[in-house]
């Protein structure tokens, strides 16, 4: 073997394993790629389920306090409050509680507690005997830390609670709720608020606060239920409240291992523990092992507006990672054997030599071509003797394939449109309306239909346009085929049958809340407001006739809006947003050659209008909108607000009353905002359209 062969075989060897390694390299590379991709995909997933933990803890506590500082700062509650302790300090004892003000006090802390959801029964002054303790209620404490007023069933309320009365005297040192064992060792959610003096009533060494009013919730009834909610996965996984008292972490809610809330604690300087960890770098994802030894995969959120308080969102990593670590092991033999099979191909046709490989590569080419002449003979054959206009366009939109009819409709020959841009023999505006179509068939992977106008030849022509994705063709990646079915006849024949057509107006609400499943009953829930606000503002039958036509038909031209734009949960761009404000006059369209009773098409057309002149479609203001459009307007606005929607849950009723309060005389007549009101207090039933 002469050395030039053998120097040859040798650069051979190392070219091989200079490809081997990289190529064990590249797929390592992959492999952690995967991983890294997985673990981001359940940081994002348990940071979801995290915040909407977090957002309801707080959405709780902080109506707790917004409630306790309404009940604090009650005139009434002041001043009797006020008297109760001039009485008291006068009698040398606490009897003065059974005093005129002491009964007014008793009966309101009563009511509150009902009002706010604190348990109902007659009220007791303390200290008194209780037949049945309760872990949640009311209480009042003087300046002088006395408990004053109290809801029936909370004992030893001096003994538990006087201490988080001194921090509320103190001062707003701290935010939010206090976690902490009653009487009963039950875990209770404590709210206090300090209870300011009537100006003038306290002077001199005595001013300061009145005293403090507690609000005490059961946690295992209130709080710790809301960590178990909403959204959750299949595997292993625990939601668990933290806080940092001192140098250790204690765990405020129960956790999996059977341990009641505030009874497990954690070394503060245990980095290695995910709970502990959590604590020191919030809202950052972490891989460790949990309170119990389990490895988990952790994010955490801080809770809004309590001082110290953390939800972490944790789950099994063995669980979570199960189908990935499958699939990656999947890949890294898949993989592995592609390149022992690369190595093998590449060694078996080096040794069966060139010669005869390009000749067997020149056979199979040429049986390819043969079978690729067939197929393209039949695929013109086909396509040419249809109808329908066909295109396959590139992503940088050159025509790749076109039949006759899409030749002959653009006014060229085959052989001119083939390799050309679409702007370069296409009118503006279906260029448009084209671009529009391949774009979104691109984007959503599947594909989509729309209808346009081609003024092919004489007169336009109107098209039912499919865009249809395509993986590959040859070396042409992601093409789009554009296949466009003459429509002219039917749209004509629907324009002269509209008359007649009436009676599937209902049909068509129907179809826009199956178009939009967010807003499904929407009509139905419009009607219904809208028949009350007409009867509370004196509307006679025929107008409340009109008016509820007017609702039933309001939002069927959102059966022209794209349901990808009515379902899509980021947010709209300034195009979408337009296209979907136009749904206004896409619905006046479609009724348009419909004969109605009385104002009906006019009230629609006022659905979106506002008394500022900000609104739409014709940006009407003041007295040109009427106040039947003023009602349709309010109810739209109400429905809108209480039900859900792809990007947003459905507010509660009073959430959305005093949303649509705080538009009053400047975006919607306050006539028709106090008529909602009013009737909304006796409407429990529509509550049940939010969530």
């Amino acid at each position: 073997m002469s050395s030039a062969v053998r120097a040859s075989i040798a650069a051979g060897i190392v070219a091989l394993l200079g490809f081997v390694g990289l190529g064990a390299l590249l797929i390592n590379a992959y492999i952690e790629q995967e991983r890294q991709r997985d673990l981001l995909e359940w940081e994002s997933r348990l940071g979801l389920v995290a915040d909407a933990k977090s957002d309801a803890i707080h959405r709780l506590l902080s109506a707790d306090q917004r409630d306790l500082q309404e009940l604090a700062g009650n005139a009434s509650l002041r001043f009797y409050l006020w008297q109760l302790g001039q009485g008291a300090a006068a009698a040398g004892d606490a009897g003065a509680a059974e005093s005129g003000a002491g009964g007014y006090l008793r009966n309101l802390l009563i009511a509150a507690a009902e009002r706010y959801g604190y348990g109902s029964a007659s009220g007791s002054r303390l200290p008194a005997s209780v037949a049945q303790p309760r872990s949640e209620g009311l209480v009042i404490f003087d300046s002088g830390l006395r408990p004053v007023i109290a809801t029936p069933g909370l004992v030893d309320v001096a003994a538990t609670f006087a201490s988080v009365a001194r921090e509320a005297l103190a001062g707003p040192g701290r935010r939010g709720a206090i976690l902490m064992r009653d009487a009963q060792d039950s875990v209770v959610v404590v709210t206090a608020v300090a209870v300011n003096a009537v100006p003038g009533t306290r002077d001199g060494p005595e001013k300061g606060p009145l005293g403090v009013l507690l609000g005490i919730r059961s946690a295992e009834r209130e709080l710790f239920p809301l960590l178990v909610r909403g959204p959750s996965f299949a595997e292993e996984n625990e939601s668990i409240l933290l806080a940092l008292q001192g140098d250790t972490v204690a765990l405020l809610s129960p956790t999996q291992d059977g341990s009641p809330g505030l009874r497990r604690t954690l070394p503060a300087e245990r980095t290695d523990i995910a709970e502990v960890a959590a604590m020191n770098e919030p809202r950052r994802f972490f891989a460790l092992d949990n309170y119990r030894g389990r490895p988990v995969l952790q994010v955490s959120r801080q809770i809004r507006g309590q001082d110290g308080w953390l939800l972490v969102q944790q789950v099994n990593t063995a669980a979570a990672l199960s189908l990935a670590n499958e699939r990656r092991r999947f890949l890294l033999l898949a993989l592995s054997l592609l390149l022992f099979s690369i190595v093998t191909v590449t060694v078996a046709a080096w040794r069966h030599g060139s010669s005869v490989r390009a000749r067997h590569q020149a056979e199979e080419l040429a049986d390819k071509a043969r079978r690729l002449q067939k197929q393209t003979d039949l695929l013109h054959t086909t396509t040419d003797n249809l109808d329908v206009l066909t295109l396959l366009v590139s992503r940088d939109e050159r025509v790749l394939f076109v039949n006759r009819a899409a030749a002959t409709a653009a006014g060229c020959a085959i052989s001119d449109v083939l390799g050309s841009t679409l702007a370069s023999f296409l009118p503006a505006e279906l260029l448009r309306d084209l671009k529009v179509g391949i774009g979104a068939a691109r984007e959503q992977g599947q594909a989509t239909h729309r209808l346009l106008q081609w003024e092919a030849g004489d007169a336009p022509r109107a098209y039912n346009a499919s865009f249809i994705p395509v993986d590959r063709i040859g070396n042409e990646l992601a093409p789009v085929l554009v296949v466009l079915s003459d429509v002219t006849e039917l749209e004509q024949v629907h324009k002269r049958n509209t008359d007649l057509l009436r009676g599937l107006v209902l049909t068509l609400v129907s179809a826009v809340d199956r178009h939009d499943p967010f807003s499904a009953h929407h009509a139905r829930r419009m009607t219904e407001v809208v028949d009350a606000l007409a009867r509370e503002l004196g509307f006679s039958d025929r107008e409340r006739g009109i008016l509820d036509l007017a609702a039933s038909l309001a939002n069927i031209g959102k059966i022209m809006i794209p349901v990808e734009i009515l379902t899509k949960q980021d947010p709209l761009s300034a195009a979408e947003q337009e296209l979907l404000r136009r749904h206004v006059d896409y619905g006046l369209e479609l009724l348009r050659g419909l004969q109605f009773d009385g104002p009906v098409m006019e009230i629609i057309a006022q659905k979106q209008e506002r008394l500022d002149g900000r609104g739409y479609p014709q940006g009407l203001s003041g007295e040109r909108i009427t106040l039947a459009g003023q009602v349709l307007a309010v109810a739209n606005a109400f429905v809108a607000l209480v039900s859900n929607r792809a990007y947003r849950q459905g507010l509660s009723v009073r959430d959305a009353l005093d949303e649509l309060m705080r538009g009053a005389g400047s975006e919607f007549d306050r006539r028709v905002v106090a008529a909602l009101f009013h009737v909304a207090e006796n409407r429990h039933d529509w509550s049940q359209w939010t969530g």
